[in-house]
This record gives C-alpha cells, structure tokens and sequence, in this order.
C-alpha cells in the first residue's frame, strides 16, 4: 500500500501525547476523590453489563482518531506495470510440413516434430517480439499473423502437421513470398524470416532465388535451416503384406545452395541441421545474433482507497452514537 500524503502520520505522535496527557490528568483527579476505609463494600457490588462494555467507546474514540489520520494520508493501492520503449524483432518462422518431414533422422522422433520443439522455445525466449507463422509443403499459407501473444503461436506450432495442406511438394519461394507479405509493413528494426526445410523448391510460381531479392529490397534477414541426416533416413512405409515397416531412404534433394545465396543476399545465414540436437544449437545461435536491446519503463498505476476507509469511519462513528445515547447512555 502507498500513501499520497504520509505527512499526516506526523500526527500520531501528537495523538499519543494527548493520550498521555489525559491518562496523567485522570490519574490527578482520582487522587481526590474521597476515599473509603474499606472497600468490601463497593467490592460487592456487581457489576452490569452497561459498565463493563463502557470501556468499548474509549477504543472506538481511539480508532476512529487511527482511521481518520491514515484516511488523511490517501492510501492508495499500486500497480506496477512495465512499458516497453522500443520495439524488438518482427520474426516469421516458415516451416515445412511437407510429407518428407516425416523423416526419422531426429531421433526420438521426426523432422517436423523436432523443428517444433525447437521452434515453441525458441519462440518463449522472444517475450518482447512479434512473431508469426507461415507453413508451407506444395502451398504456402499464414497459420499466424505478428503477435506478441506467444501462447497462441506455440498452440499452433504444437498443432503443426503433414496433413495440413492439401497439395504435397516443397514450395520455398512461396513460403518466402508469404512471409515477406507479412513483414512488409512492419517498422520494426528488426524484420527476419527462419526458413525450416528438408527439400528443393519443386512447385509454386516464384523461385526462392526472386522470392530473396524481394525480402532483401524490403530490409528483411532471412535464416536459412536446411534439415536432414546426409546419410539419408527412415521413414515408415505401409506393405500391403507385412504391414507398416521403416524403410531407409537415401537423401533427397536439399538445395543447399540456393538456400545459403537467399540467406547471404539478405544479410542472413545458412546452416544445416542433421539431428536435434544440431538444430537445437543452430536455434540458439540464431537468437544469440537477432537479440534487440529493448528499453522499458517501470510505472506504478495507483488507485485511491482513502473512501473505505470514510465509510469504515462513519460506521465507527454511528456506533459510537448509538453506544452513547442508546445501548450505554448515562443517567447524568
């Protein structure tokens, strides 16, 4: 709790005086009054209720005394709240959910699987940055616009699967188009596209080669992940006999070479991911290289309460006046 006047407690110690002050001067005054040889008497005498509740007003007097000061000082109640100055990156993260990435070279598990582990902390780490999705196989499309609402954004990459598309194939230069659509219009200093991909543009109407120099011309970065075990990689293949069975496959055609020109020409890198805990690391570099300084402000948003504490006053005086002049009034 904050308090807009606190000056007003420097009328506590003014308040203890006066109780002071008056416990010293009733002290004097019972002094003279007269006194009895023996008390027997008076001891015998009960008590009432009314007598023994009495004392309640003087504790009233002294709360409302106590609530009225603090009342006085404007007790507030705060919010801290923190403003953010500038800006971080605008990041869209293309991934390909082609049928390929079903490959089983990320041991424990797939491709695509790994590519969104990674890809779901890489975006918790951005909590001052917009980012989006696009997700591409023969089609490209926006799964997410710029958002800094990371909880949704990791739900959809979660969500991310080969089936998504209805027209298979590794459409680079579209996904890259899309993505750049997306982070045209953006002011931040920042703007970068991470392109996850285990292939060679094979379908779409822009080659990844024009798709680049467009994001190169708007001032976008792009960072370029080539995914696949050179070595080639399992996938499970339905026999019509024996059932589902893994079947090795030898590498498949990832362009490497037009994926290291897109990222140079924009001021990006190319790196090649063969396990998880390559492109694990790679992801790490990345954030390491696009962090933004971002400068951000501390305030406090306070709210006023002083009037509970009025009505705590006036219930206390109300209860005071019935105490005096109802329940415990004097016969003089």
């Amino acid at each position: 709790m904050h308090f807009a006047s606190p000056i007003f407690f420097l009328l506590f110690p003014i308040l203890f005086i006066v109780l002071v002050y008056v416990y010293m001067r009733n002290k004097s005054k019972r002094k003279n009054l007269i006194n009895f040889s023996q008390y027997d008497i008076v001891n015998g005498i009960k008590k009432s209720k009314k007598i023994k509740l009495y004392p309640l007003v003087k504790v009233i007097n002294y709360l409302i005394f106590i609530i009225f000061i603090i009342a006085l000082a404007r007790p507030q109640i705060g919010e801290k709240t923190e403003d953010v100055l500038n800006q971080g990156a605008d990041i869209i993260i293309a991934l390909d959910i082609s049928s390929s990435m079903e490959a089983l070279d990320f041991e424990p598990v797939n491709r695509l699987e790994a590519a969104k582990k990674i890809a779901v902390d890489f975006v918790k780490t951005r909590t001052h940055d917009r980012i989006g999705l696009v997700f591409f196989s023969g089609l490209a499309f926006t799964q997410s616009p710029l958002t800094n609402d990371i909880s949704s954004v990791t739900k959809l990459l979660n969500a991310a699967a080969t089936n998504m598309s209805s027209i298979d194939g590794t459409a680079i230069g579209s996904a890259i188009v899309t993505a750049t659509n997306r982070l045209k219009d953006s002011e931040a200093k920042s703007k970068i596209i991470i392109l996850i991909t285990d292939g060679a543009n094979n379908i779409g109407e822009v080659d990844p080669i024009t798709a680049g120099e467009i994001a190169k011309s708007l001032g976008i970065k792009i960072y370029a992940i080539g995914a696949g075990d050179p070595e080639g990689a399992y996938y499970q293949v339905m026999d019509p006999v024996s059932g589902m069975k893994l079947v090795k496959v030898e590498e498949q055609d990832l362009d490497e070479e037009t994926l290291t020109s897109i990222a140079e020409m924009t001021g990006g890198q190319y790196f090649r991911a063969n396990n998880t805990k390559m492109l694990e690391s790679i992801i790490k570099e990345i954030d390491k290289l696009e962090k933004t300084e971002v400068q951000s402000l501390n305030f406090t948003s306070y709210e006023e309460v002083f009037d509970k504490f009025i009505l705590c006053l006036l219930c206390l005086l109300i209860l005071k006046i019935l105490l005096e002049n109802v329940f415990l009034r004097k016969l003089t």
